[in-house]
């Protein structure tokens, strides 16, 4: 997979914000490797220039396996305006990196792309978490950018300000 695969409105603008984040490294190196198996699961706060300075997340994500993603998959995002976006639908879940130290898992990374609601209007989101082991707060990575139908962006990419980002080995049938 690479960023021109990504079903979007834009990839060039997609590609731009990517490319002009923390995280657009990071995405560029996960499309050339395979997905591993497992979930991440967390939450927590990071801080942000711009009006909507705190963005407050919980999610519990499985990773992509030779094209399917299992389930359950869940994704909220709390901001300091008061918008607030929830996932309907995961479309992209790679998991990669190095092992995870806590618990022992064969990643430690978790890019994602999905749709779902902005405000119960219609958004499109590109996300990933890296678990850095412990404490979470002032070590975990979490980025994000959230677009709507109209093209408004919402974009966030720093350290955790508090809560973990979580990498887990997969467990019975769930891959």
């Amino acid at each position: 997979m690479n960023i021109h695969a990504l079903p979007c409105p834009s990839r060039r603008l997609l590609a731009a914000l990517l490319l002009s984040s923390a995280a657009g490294a990071a995405w560029a190196d996960c499309c050339n490797t395979p997905s591993k198996a497992g979930r991440m699961t967390g939450g927590g706060s990071l801080i942000c220039p711009g009006a909507a300075y705190r963005y407050t997340f919980g999610y519990e994500l499985h990773c992509q396996q030779n094209g399917t993603i299992s389930g359950p998959n869940n994704l909220e995002v709390n901001l300091s305006t008061g918008d607030h976006f929830h996932l309907t639908d995961l479309t992209r879940g790679l998991c990669t990196g190095p092992d995870a130290t806590t618990p022992n898992a064969p990643f430690n990374t978790y890019y994602g792309t999905g749709s779902g609601r902005l405000n119960g209007e219609p958004a499109n989101i590109w996300f990933n978490f890296v678990d850095r082991g412990e404490p979470g707060a002032g070590v975990d990575i979490a980025a994000f950018t959230i677009q709507t139908s109209s093209g408004n962006l919402l974009q966030c990419s720093n350290t955790l300000e508090g809560g973990n980002n979580q990498a887990h080995q997969a467990t019975g049938a769930k891959p």
